[in-house]
């Protein structure tokens, strides 16, 4: 609840925080006194974590964020005098911007999900719609098996993404070319029997499970799948786009619902050709 209602955290962020409280305990034996552990032996965990769980730098500064998080809780609520994470410091994050996808290969993906091997016509739009949706809002993977028919406003022609991350709803205008997707997509799954805009085999939600499977599945048709591209690199493909055509970066900011303008900067990728292009300008 203090996560909920004090930190405003979305249910994901909630989700991922007891997921990981939960290894933490377990592996400090359920039966351990909170007022017992030590720094050293939570250092302990975080060296476990990445040894033995085999997880990245990055995934091991979340964890240290998330239990750093929970024992200044403790701390602020006075149910521990001392907090044994205090002197711990999260590992400052190198940002690296991921693997664009340019507007080729989308353009290739797009047209080979037409002969890629969907049991009907329902899938082969979904699939379709799912990847289009990707590039033309920008949104995140969570945010997109999130998606419900009521965030859809076909009459408006935009799309609301509720509780992402930054706490506040955003509104992004949809592209022709999804409109098209979404009529057709509707038409096939009348009558609805499902909020969820996403579906699977089961009729319900998709799964990121089963979404990451499909991607695979139309990246290895399209002759991409040692490009190492993920749901990731469509959104920064959106963002670099939007930037090398001239729009705002406040504007991009807005449409990728970052709180912090820093944060857009890295989804902008200056390689060598905007370098000459800048100098010719001059």
């Amino acid at each position: 609840s203090y996560l909920k209602v004090e930190k405003l955290s979305s249910p994901l962020t909630i989700n991922n925080y007891q997921k990981e409280l939960k290894k933490f305990v377990d592996y400090m034996d359920n039966n351990i006194n909170i007022h017992k552990i030590t720094t050293s032996s939570i250092r302990q965990y975080f060296y476990y974590a990445k040894e033995k769980r085999n997880l990245s730098q990055s995934s091991i500064s979340k964890i240290i964020a998330i239990i750093k998080s929970f024992f200044n809780y403790l701390e602020t609520e006075e149910i521990i005098a001392k907090n044994p994470t205090r002197i711990i410091r999260v590992p400052k994050k190198i940002s690296r911007a991921p693997k664009v996808i340019s507007k080729y290969e989308i353009d290739l993906l797009l047209n080979s999900i037409n002969f890629s091997p969907a049991r009907c016509r329902k899938n082969y739009i979904r699939d379709k719609l799912l990847i289009s949706m990707l590039y033309y809002t920008g949104i995140r993977r969570s945010e997109l098996l999130s998606l419900n028919w009521d965030n859809i406003d076909l009459g408006k022609n935009y799309l609301t993404i509720k509780s992402g991350k930054g706490k506040k709803d955003r509104i992004i205008p949809l592209h022709k070319n999804l409109t098209q997707l979404l009529d057709k997509y509707l038409s096939l799954r009348l009558p609805l029997k499902c909020n969820a805009l996403f579906t699977g085999e089961n009729g319900k939600r998709l799964c990121k499970c089963s979404f990451t499977n499909i991607l695979k599945m139309h990246l290895k048709i399209a002759g991409l799948a040692k490009k190492g591209y993920s749901a990731h690199s469509f959104r920064h493909s959106f963002a670099t786009q939007l930037i090398e055509n001239g729009v705002d970066i406040f504007k991009v900011q807005k449409l990728l619902g970052h709180s912090c303008l820093d944060t857009t900067r890295v989804y902008i990728n200056f390689n060598n050709s905007n370098l000459v292009k800048a100098i010719s300008t001059l």
